[in-house]
């Protein structure tokens, strides 16, 4: 399909408590399936919009959002977001999905989670309108299940920038404190407990949640993992695997030669250089439409 047949359209997203998020839809004239793509930890809708835009393609409608308190979706004043992780896969990415079904009229629907987009699928009250999940370098953020490399970065950002940033401006800073964008200080917070944990955000989910839902069942998951990632190596990994154990689950590792690229890291196989590995959840979920 041409470039040219893509439609590119700016939407709303309005959550069960009412809030405004903004999303981008990717479409083709006549969609066969939809797929909705959820971002990691400071990564803008932006950052996903050449996938998204291959997708449409491949002749699927793919819709990109930003989490409440996150690039377009954040409030004028940051110090006034109260959202956190829970937040964003109990109501954020819910209605992202509804909202995507209701535009394709009965099509099959996936969901593509980069990061904490994949470990919010079982978050989501209606993750069982997706016909299968596809995570993109998911694992617990977990510090001792990371590479050694990423020790000093997670201190740094966690004891000194992150601390800093809430006292001068009640929120995590994009750019001049961290690379991604502005996130709530809730967030942050939350994100800094977590990591410091063995058992990741799994017993605040028990607690709070119940075990949410991730009893997946009759949705197969494929996770994409990438050799060089400092954050999901095979250790942290099995976490994600642990954590969705009763779902019909499978891993799939790419070196960085695989695909052409001297490099993945944890975000590189979003950009235009590892292209090659963007037909991958698509050929999958091409397996998946009835």
């Amino acid at each position: 399909m041409h470039k040219s047949q893509i439609v590119k359209e700016g939407i709303e997203i309005i959550t069960r408590d009412g809030v405004s998020l903004a999303a981008t839809l990717f479409s083709p004239s006549k969609p066969k399936a939809g797929v909705l793509i959820s971002s990691g930890v400071g990564y803008p809708k932006e950052f996903y919009a050449r996938i998204a835009a291959y997708g449409a393609t491949r002749g699927f409608a793919c819709l990109v959002y930003d989490y409440r308190g996150i690039a377009g979706s954040a409030p004028e004043d940051m110090r006034t977001c109260t959202a956190d992780f829970f937040t964003w896969g109990t109501l954020d990415a819910p209605a992202a999905l509804d909202a995507l079904v209701s535009r394709l009229d009965g099509l099959p629907v996936f969901t593509m989670g980069h990061s904490f987009g994949g470990q919010l699928v079982g978050l989501m009250d209606n993750n069982q309108l997706a016909a299968a999940h596809a995570l993109i370098a998911v694992g617990s953020g977990y510090w001792a299940g990371l590479r050694p490399s990423e020790w000093f970065r997670m201190f740094v950002l966690f004891y000194i920038i992150g601390p800093l940033s809430l006292v001068r401006h009640g929120y995590l800073r994009g750019i001049f404190y961290w690379p991604g964008v502005s996130m709530p200080g809730p967030v942050f917070k939350q994100w800094r407990q977590w990591c410091l944990r063995s058992d990741y955000y799994w017993r605040d989910i028990q607690k709070k949640l119940g075990g949410a839902y991730f009893a997946m069942k009759g949705a197969p998951i494929r996770q994409f993992g990438f050799t060089d990632d400092p954050v999901v190596t095979p250790k942290s990994e099995a976490f994600t695997r642990k954590c969705y154990q009763t779902a019909d689950y499978e891993t799939c590792w790419t070196k960085p030669e695989d695909i052409g690229v001297p490099k993945i890291g944890h975000s590189g196989m979003f950009s235009r250089s590892a292209s090659d590995f963007w037909p991958m959840p698509f050929d999958w979920f091409e397996t998946k439409i009835p």
